[in-house]
Order: C-alpha cells, then structure tokens, then sequence
C-alpha cells in the first residue's frame, strides 16, 4: 500500500526542472486523453519526462497532485503544454499518468469520462481520437455535446448509434466516482486527525467477498484480489453494522483500492499484517 497524506505540499521538484512520468499502455490517459489532446499515444508502456512549468497543486483525491507542464509528442518532436494529473506513489521510475486536458478543467472532466465510457463500448478508439485531434485543437471537439454530435453524424446511417444512452450512463458512473473521492478524502482527513496515515493499495479487480473468516484468531471479512492476494478487515471492531463488508460486496467484479490506518509512530503495524479499512470504487464496469 501506498502512504498518501505524508507526503510535502510543495512541487515535487523545482520549476524549470523535469518530472519522471510513467505512461501505462493501457491506462485512460494514453488511450483517450494524449491522442484526442495532444495528438499521440504509446503503443507500450513508456517513461517520459514532463518539463514543469508551474508548481504541484492538490489534486481531488489525497494520493494524486496536479501540475502544468509541457510534453513532447514524439511523432513530430514538438513540445505541448497541458494540465496533467499523477499519482504521488512511483511506479517504474515516474509518478504514474492518471490524466491530462490542456483548456477548461471542467468541461474537459466530463469529455474524459464520455471518451472512456464510449471506447469501452467500442464505438470510438486511440486512433480515431487521434485522427481528430484537429478538431480538438480547432476548438470543434472539447465538450461532451460536441463529441456526440460529430458521432451521431458519423452514425446517423448505422443501427448502433445510441450515444445519449452511453452519455447519460457515463454521467452516472461519473458521479458515483466522485462521491468515491470525496469520500476518501474524508476518511484521510479522519486517519489525520487521529494520529495516522492512511495508506492506499494500487487499483485491482475486486474477486469475491467472503464473511466469518477467521484471520489471527478473528471474524473477519476477506477481500480476495485478481492477483490472488487477500486482505482481512475484523468485523468485531470496524465493521459491526456490515456496512464496509456490504459496500465490497456491491464491488465485486470491479476495480477498487483498499485502504489502511496505520498509526504515524507505527508505520506498518495493520498494513503489513494484511488487513483493510474500507474499500474505494475506482472503475464500475465490470472486468
């Protein structure tokens, strides 16, 4: 697990400096938010180097900050600034690339959210987004209405083109990830003002739930992960109305992080013995 609220608020390194990022393949940011913004993606995993152009800033959820940067496209090795959002934690060397937009914060959040929702349903992918990366520099492709009224054109003839559906589901799945964030951030605070760090596991798909397993001679329930670990949370002490056990169960099938309170003095003491606190909703479509 990773520790998310010890780290300094201050940039992670000095303006004019660059930044070790890690571009994971698969992730959204490569597949939706470089080629539709920046006009390129990676065909693999990639570390790259961001040219900081301004100071960290807090992002919306504890374990992730913000900064404004340039970035080099490698098809035509030009520099392009933008907004991007990484993961406090290093994974292969860099801060890991959640996202990035390079214009109105807002309205560019929910373009994100409809690109995922509409390449998950295969209707849109990296390198048609990339092909009208014009669009998005023109100003013509930069809202969610926007990018449903160039596709619904593109469809207009075919039986498929049911884009407000796709819409109004990524609206949901939306803001149910951002009651998620709001309430880790809620319980970070809490673990602060209790005297410990909450730590934060890596995003993974959610297995199975199990009740009454007995774990160090406790009840408690277990959490089995896609890469066949398994963490425990006792019933007895944290979860005696069923409400933490309930809300993984909910989950199952879906990426989640798990957290831990570990106290400030004590680092380690309940994350090294495998146990959680509660479970956080990071990607509601099944895996």
């Amino acid at each position: 697990m990773q520790k998310i609220l010890t780290l300094p608020k201050k940039p992670v390194q000095p303006m004019s400096h660059t930044l070790n990022v890690f571009v994971e393949k698969n992730g959204h940011c490569n597949l939706d938010s470089l080629p539709l913004r920046f006009g390129f993606y990676f065909d693999r995993n990639q570390l790259i180097q961001l040219e900081i152009i301004d100071q960290q800033e807090d992002a919306q959820r504890p374990d992730r900050f913000l900064v404004e940067a340039w970035i080099v496209n490698p098809d035509i090795d030009e520099k392009v600034s933008g907004v991007f959002v990484l993961t406090r934690h290093k994974e292969q060397g860099g801060h890991v690339l959640i996202t990035a937009w390079r214009h109105d914060a807002n309205t560019e959040h929910g373009l994100s959210d409809l690109m995922i929702g509409l390449r998950k349903s295969g209707k849109i992918d990296s390198e048609w987004l990339k092909a009208n990366h014009r669009l998005y520099v023109a100003g013509e492709l930069r809202t969610p209405e926007s990018l449903i009224d160039h596709l619904a054109i593109h469809y207009s003839n075919k039986p498929d083109g049911n884009f407000q559906e796709i819409a109004e589901d990524t609206k949901k799945k939306s803001k149910q990830r951002e009651q998620e964030d709001a309430r880790l951030t809620k319980a970070a605070e809490a673990a602060k003002g209790q005297g410990n760090d909450l730590l934060l596991s890596r995003a993974q798909k959610l297995v199975k739930v199990e009740e009454g397993v007995t774990y160090r001679g406790s009840k408690c329930t277990q959490l089995v992960m896609e890469d066949e670990t398994s963490r425990y949370m006792k019933v007895a002490t944290f979860d005696r109305g069923g409400v933490v056990t309930a809300r993984a169960k909910s989950f199952e099938g879906m990426r989640v992080q798990l957290s831990c309170w570990d106290p400030k003095d004590e680092p380690g003491k309940w994350s090294s013995q495998g146990y959680f606190r509660d479970v956080y909703l990071v990607d509601s479509a099944p895996q």
